[in-house]
């Protein structure tokens, strides 16, 4: 299972209109659908963060980089204030899954 983090500084004063896009957000895309199994977005004052995944989420990451304005990120763009930047994992928890008896 792959799992990327794309992370972007926001412009200043753009975090409404990035409010609007997280509310417009559409979760029945059959492009996402296919390659991804979770993609979420989180935003802060300052940053937005976009989780992705699943079985082909390199792919979908892959998509990104070679063509952001062609992928679920493009209406995005205009709101970055700098480049959009992988965060590569650097650890991760779960709890065990608790097995029937």
């Amino acid at each position: 299972m792959d799992r990327f983090i794309l992370v972007a500084r926001l412009k200043p004063d753009s975090r409404e209109r990035a409010q609007e896009l997280v509310a417009a957000e559409s979760p029945d895309r059959e492009d996402l659908e296919a390659a991804l199994d979770r993609y979420t977005v989180f935003l802060s004052e300052t940053e937005v963060v976009f989780f992705f995944e699943g079985p082909d989420a390199h792919s979908a990451i892959k998509a990104i980089f070679d063509d952001p304005s062609a992928t679920e990120i493009a209406h995005w763009l205009p709101l970055f204030d700098g480049p959009l930047h992988r965060a590569p994992e650097a650890y991760s928890w779960e709890r065990a899954v608790a097995r029937s008896s």
